[in-house]
């Protein structure tokens, strides 16, 4: 008597089956099926991509999440030793119960599922983890326009899972599979359900969490309703208790929570964002970047900046950036990019958000005409009413303070922030070999030379704090740029030469100059460190933006306040706006660290009046001589002034206490400063002399 087909006792031999399935699948292929490269585990979870990527500061510390793929939620892969044992026992359970003892097809399963398929009904069932693993690395296996697989897909997926067998472990089947599946919505794998649904790792998932996870996959967007009786099922079946209230409260629970993933942690969202934008190579993102940022630093940063807005707030200041970059390396170390929760565009990068820039852009007018040869420190220029022809009319720009301060030097007119000089500065350059220069600092976006006219001088163009920072940060590096680094990275920097060694050190000297500065600012302000830093402020027009930048031997630090909106600020200006702000910051970077001005190899420095001493300050080589009035010079006395309130104004290259200024052979007084004297019509000499009468310079010059 033949033996039935089907019964407990007796089953198709599964290497009959095989056989059969081998067949059919070696036909399919011959039709013209494509061969499947079979992966590797290791390939597999090496391609494996989170929709996350993970930041590191520095140090190591993970500062950021920032999700860059929006088609699926997915976190960092789940090794198996990480899975609890329940967890992997509730899927095997659900899903494919022989997992652990079959070769890839449960036999009883297919067979049944075949002749399901043969008597009409739909094609289901039957599909263990792997064949099911196999159908999510191989898209030719999945369904195309029906729901459900043709025959010969279901045949080479049996095929190929019998394959994968052979090869990988049990172990490591799993691992992929539990990694790759979706259990709801866009959760993508373990990790993510175990976060989304249960906001913990995997590791912690407690056994009821696990039916709810298994009982997801077989059908990840069903119902709540059907969820809760899959998992009521599961539960029964597992533990053998029959009241479901807890596990479908928990079903509930967990579902409804899934609409609010949290990002953790999102320390710096717009840092992130800024790497991504200047950190892609060939196109490809690495899953973990070991990021430039100081952790310790930024939330130092982020506190001195958040205090001071909130200070200002009466002068309507409402936001502002720092960012801070290391000199060498061009590291971003710092990068604040506003005030935070408090801030009302929260999602806004205000350290790349082009603004116009005021003043802060004089040091590269000047540091040109000095790479020219055009102008010296101890230039003469011309700080009194001018007026200018431009297209629109006559431009007549005005100093800050609306004074004039008559014939100033370089070093003042710079250190100070006179306005109508560094105009007479750019008037000797060619503007669009100018607005190449500043091109080749980085800046990008500029619009035609004429747009501008002569108040480019003044900072009318609109630049961003990143570009305009490292653009300082290259007179920091003896007129090298480089581009910024967001990644912490040893790989050799690219530069290219904009100002010589010589023209850095000349614009940095001047930045540092206290007495220069005191002109326009004082003695006493927010710039004057204890430490060696050059430094600039700048004030848009309508005082709508704000600058503070500038750098020590070691960082670059840039600041910027005001308003998103563009709205002005009311009597701030870069001395009590941004610069305490920077103050603050560079004391910070600074606490435990020295810095000077850097000695460079000056190139034909005979060709200019200086040279560097050994403690690294700028010494004349030139003899000494009466700066203003030029020697040729010819006053004219202005009708409509009172005549005690004219002045001329004597200055010295260098001034000491035993020098004298002599006029017409008289004494009037010390040349230890700058001296005032009111003018008189007639032909004058004027003379500096020292102690022993001896006479160092000499200039002539008419009063009508």
């Amino acid at each position: 008597m033949p033996r039935p087909l089907f019964g407990k006792q007796n089953r198709f031999d599964f290497r009959i089956i095989r056989l059969f399935i081998s067949t059919i699948v070696i036909y399919s292929f011959a039709l013209g099926s494509s061969l499947w490269a079979l992966p590797t585990y290791e390939e597999v979870k090496s391609t494996y991509k989170p929709s996350d990527i993970q930041v590191l500061d520095r140090s190591g510390e993970l500062v950021q999440r920032y999700r860059i793929q929006n088609t699926y939620r997915s976190e960092e892969w789940t090794d198996y030793h990480k899975l609890p044992k329940f967890l992997i026992e509730s899927v095997v359970h659900a899903e494919d119960k022989r997992f652990f003892s079959h070769g890839g097809v449960d036999s009883n399963a297919l067979v049944s599922s075949f002749l399901g398929n043969l008597t009409g009904s739909t094609l289901r069932g039957g599909s263990t983890i792997t064949m099911q693993l196999v159908s999510l690395l191989d898209l030719e296996l999945q369904p195309r326009e029906s729901k459900r697989k043709t025959v010969f897909q279901k045949l080479k997926q049996i095929q190929r899972a019998v394959e994968l067998e052979d090869t990988w472990t049990k172990e490591e089947i799993f691992t992929a599979y539990i990694n790759l599946i979706y259990f709801r919505g866009e959760l993508k794998g373990i990790s993510s359900a175990s976060k989304g649904l249960f906001r913990k790792s995997p590791e912690a998932l407690t056994p009821n969490e696990t039916y709810v996870l298994a009982a997801l996959i077989r059908s990840p967007q069903s119902s709540i309703e059907k969820v809760e009786r899959r998992v009521c099922l599961l539960k029964m079946e597992r533990d053998g208790v029959e009241d479901c209230t807890a596990i479908s409260r928990l079903v509930r629970e967990s579902l409804f929570r899934n609409l609010d993933y949290p990002q953790y942690p999102s320390f710096v969202p717009l840092f992130t964002k800024a790497l991504l934008d200047f950190s892609k190579e060939d196109g490809k993102l690495n899953s973990s970047f070991p990021s430039s940022l100081s952790l310790n630093f930024q939330r130092k940063v982020e506190e001195i900046l958040k205090r001071n807005v909130k200070s200002l707030a009466e002068k309507n200041v409402k936001d502002g950036a720092v960012i801070v970059i290391d000199n060498r390396t061009g590291q971003v170390l710092v990068y604040v990019a506003n005030i935070g929760e408090e801030s009302s565009v929260g999602k806004l990068d205000l350290i790349r958000s082009k603004r116009q820039v005021g003043s802060t852009l004089k040091p590269f007018v000047y540091a040109q005409n000095f790479q020219e040869n055009k102008l010296d420190p101890d230039s003469i220029l011309s700080d009194s009413p001018v007026g200018i022809p431009v297209y629109q009319g006559i431009y007549r720009p005005l100093n800050y303070d609306k004074s004039y301060k008559g014939n100033v030097t370089v070093r003042q007119s710079l250190a100070s922030s006179l306005n109508i000089p560094a105009i007479r500065a750019l008037s000797f350059l060619d503007i669009n070999e100018f607005v190449s220069v500043l091109e080749r600092l980085g800046i990008t976006g500029l619009r035609y030379p004429e747009f501008y006219g002569p108040s480019l001088a003044l900072g009318t163009a609109d630049m961003s704090l990143l570009e305009l920072t490292n653009a300082y940060r290259t007179l920091a590096n003896g007129g090298e740029y480089s581009e910024l680094r967001f990644q912490n990275t040893t790989k050799e920097i690219a530069s290219r030469k904009v100002f010589s060694p010589k023209v850095s050190y000349l614009v940095s000297e001047i930045l540092a100059d206290r007495e220069a500065r005191s002109l326009g600012f004082g003695w006493d302000n927010f710039l004057s460190t204890s430490y060696y830093t050059s430094v600039k402020t700048g004030t848009s027009q309508d005082m709508r933006d704000n600058w503070c930048i500038g750098y020590s031997e070691f960082y670059t630090v840039g600041v910027w306040v005001g308003n998103p909106t563009g709205a002005p600020m009311l009597d701030v200006s870069g001395i009590t706006g941004a610069a305490p702000v920077w103050r603050e910051t560079m004391d910070v970077l600074h606490e435990s660290l020295g810095s000077k001005l850097k000695k460079p190899e000056f190139e034909n420095s005979t060709d200019t009046g200086y040279h560097l001493s050994k403690d690294g300050g700028v010494e004349k080589t030139k003899s000494k001589r009466i700066l203003t009035p030029v020697s040729g010079s010819i006053f004219a006395l202005d009708p409509d002034i009172p005549l005690g309130r004219q002045k001329i104004l004597f200055t010295f290259s260098s001034y000491e206490v035993s020098y004298s200024y002599y006029l017409n052979d008289e004494n009037i007084g010390s040349a230890g400063g700058p001296y005032l004297w009111e003018p008189k019509k007639g032909e004058y000499r004027l003379q500096v002399k020292d102690r022993d009468g001896k006479v160092l310079s000499l200039s002539l010059f008419e009063v009508r």
